[in-house]
């Protein structure tokens, strides 16, 4: 039987139905799920069990993967999966906890984005922490013209050294040398996806201005794009159960996670990364 692909919000987003639990698939299966993934920007899988070996070989097929840096919560035998949550063992954290909070795309704040990612959920909450999705070719496509004309050929700012501390207060600081290692990029605010072709706002919360532009009139201008993309016209909430994965295509996607009781209850994640290429201009 071959993969159905079931739509989840218009043209954004599908689940993939009929998929095997660990993702072993063959090349003709594969580039299904790639050509949905492509055209769709994200795609979800259900009741999964996936191994990190299950999961890293499977992502693995989609591009090189990316290994996080720092490198404290990637997993100890499995240093291509990054852990996030509040799960912990001997009263030592296994993952990072408030990771993702605030729409983004993943290494948007480095001269080579990541191309895509894979989020399998080992345990979530039974209320609390979806995770958001925003279509940022739709985004784009709804821009007033003027505003379509003003971004025309411009890039933004993304620092890490501005916002770190902001995007992570509870992270500790960044060492000297390592925001040496992380300096200010600009990318094209208009992106053209180089394997689909397609056109998106690329836009996220490590961006503060725009090349070209007085600083309080590229810092306003970012606060609009970010805004704007995220009317809830644009965004599809993921609720995770227990056994999901989520693959998005950070060229053309944001997405933010959303807080849970930790006093409570128990997230544990894993993700996989892949590296990506240098934006294009559209």
């Amino acid at each position: 039987m071959g993969l159905e692909f079931r739509p989840l919000q218009g043209e954004f987003g599908a689940e993939v139905i009929g998929a095997p639990r660990d993702l072993r698939v063959g090349d003709e299966t594969l580039h299904q799920i790639e050509a949905a993934w492509f055209r769709r920007g994200i795609l979800v899988f259900r009741d999964l069990d996936m191994t990190p070996a299950d999961q890293i070989a499977f992502s693995r097929r989609l591009g090189p993967l990316h290994i996080m840096v720092p490198s404290e919560f990637n997993h100890p035998e499995h240093p291509e999966v990054w852990v996030v949550g509040n799960a912990e063992r001997d009263g030592k954290p296994l993952g990072l906890r408030g990771a993702g909070m605030g729409f983004h795309t993943d290494g948007e704040d480095k001269r080579v984005p990541n191309a895509g990612s894979f989020l399998y959920a080992r345990m979530v909450p039974p209320e609390g922490g979806d995770t958001l999705f925003a279509d940022m070719v739709a985004a784009y496509a709804a821009l007033p013209d003027d505003v379509k004309r003003k971004i025309a050929g411009r890039r933004g700012r993304f620092s890490r050294a501005e916002m770190h501390r902001i995007n992570y207060p509870d992270m500790r600081p960044y060492t000297p040398e390592e925001l040496a290692a992380r300096p200010d990029v600009y990318h094209p605010l208009v992106r053209r996806h180089e394997r689909s072709g397609r056109v998106s706002l690329y836009i996220g919360r490590w961006a503060c201005d725009i090349e070209g532009l007085p600083q309080d009139e590229g810092s306003a201008l970012v606060r609009y794009l970010q805004e704007f993309a995220q009317l809830e016209r644009f965004v599809y909430r993921h609720r995770w159960r227990d056994g999901d994965a989520v693959l998005w295509d950070n060229r053309c996607t944001q997405h933010c996670a959303t807080p849970f009781d930790e006093t409570r209850y128990t997230r544990l994640m894993h993700r996989t990364t892949l590296e990506g290429s240098e934006p294009i201009m559209a």
